[in-house]
């Protein structure tokens, strides 16, 4: 009988910790970051309202486990949280990263799902701020600093600081017969040694008949109209300064004129200038030019300028304050400024 109940004894202790064992390699992670944001609106007249925002709080989770023979399985799952109202981003649970892949150290790392842009993640590391009032995503990388659905993603290892990214999407999985396909290719190579990084990186979409899925046209284009961008993004440290440079071309090619633009290209050129000096260990000063140029045949140019303080609490705190003003000559368009007092931490 003694024996029985320590069979049973054992049996229930091995069927509790079963699901421990299993999930032993799942990773919680997330960061928190609001802020309270001064913001004028920069119209005439103009209204100044205090907000307190969430910028790029998310909360994930992640993890691997070997399989042998140089290859591991890879996941992630990552969503947007609203920090100041305690909901998700875009109304949808895991909206920044939903893939599984294969990871080799020889060979590189393949992943399917929902998943950054290579074009992306070249330069994301380069807005000194990111996540903030003044993230230079409201001026460049529109349409293409994004993550996609339905996307194969290859990474290759580093080769002497070399690597290359490669992105393909699915995006036809609404088509009937006869509708036209939209497709995709998104390419970066990175070097990344020392104090020196530097990335080139293409975007390419071509549209699809409406309906057929990611890739079906916009409200302004048609079937085969086009959505391209090619960037030269740079970075050098030197001591406590780091400056950072990216230069984007965005090209929209329609057949029909469109709010969208003209028939045919329609071209703008964009730049990012960045520049961080370490005060101490603990401090930091930053700022900011980011111009969005006039895209062909228009007068929609807009300069955004930022400066900004980091100072470090802890490992994983840091508090943050800044300014940035937008100066938009697009007609009838608005030059909001805002100052920002934020806290972010890292888990």
């Amino acid at each position: 009988m003694q024996m029985q109940k320590k069979i049973i004894t054992l049996a229930i202790a091995a069927t509790l910790t079963a699901p421990a064992l299993a999930f032993a390699e799942a990773t919680v992670y997330g960061q928190m970051n609001l802020s309270v944001d001064v913001v004028n609106d920069g119209k005439s007249p103009n209204t100044t309202t205090n907000q307190l925002n969430s910028g790029g709080s998310r909360l994930g989770f992640k993890g691997s486990q070997e399989l042998g023979n140089d290859l591991s399985v890879v996941w992630i799952l990552e969503g947007g949280i609203s920090a100041d109202t305690g909901g998700t981003t875009g109304g949808q649970l895991f909206n920044r990263d939903s893939n599984i892949g294969l990871k080799s150290d020889n060979m590189g790392t393949m992943t399917f799902g929902l998943q950054d842009t290579p074009y992306k993640a070249s330069t994301r590391g380069l807005d000194v701020f990111g996540d903030s009032a003044a993230d230079n995503r409201r001026m460049m990388g529109i349409g293409h600093d994004v993550a996609v659905k339905n996307a194969i993603s290859y990474m290759s290892p580093s080769m002497n600081g070399f690597s290359v990214a490669a992105e393909t999407v699915f995006g036809a999985e609404s088509a009937t017969a006869g509708q036209r396909k939209g497709s995709a290719l998104d390419l970066a190579g990175m070097y990344n040694q020392g104090p020196i990084y530097v990335t080139l990186a293409y975007d390419g979409a071509k549209y699809g008949d409406g309906g057929t899925g990611d890739l079906a046209a916009p409200v302004g284009a048609a079937a085969n109209d086009e959505d391209k961008a090619i960037k030269l993004g740079g970075s050098y440290s030197m001591d406590a300064i780091t400056v950072n440079a990216v230069i984007e071309q965005h090209t929209i090619t329609l057949a029909t004129a469109s709010a969208l633009g003209n028939a045919g290209d329609n071209k703008g050129n964009n730049v990012y200038l960045a520049a961080k000096f370490n005060v101490n260990d603990t401090d930091a000063v930053k700022a900011a030019y980011t111009k969005r140029g006039s895209t062909t045949g228009a007068t929609n140019d807009a300069n955004q300028f930022a400066i900004g303080y980091d100072h470090t609490m802890g490992k994983a705190t840091s508090v943050y304050a800044l300014y940035t003003k937008v100066t938009d000559n697009a007609p009838t368009a608005a030059d909001p400024s805002i100052l920002s007092v934020g806290l972010k931490h890292s888990f």
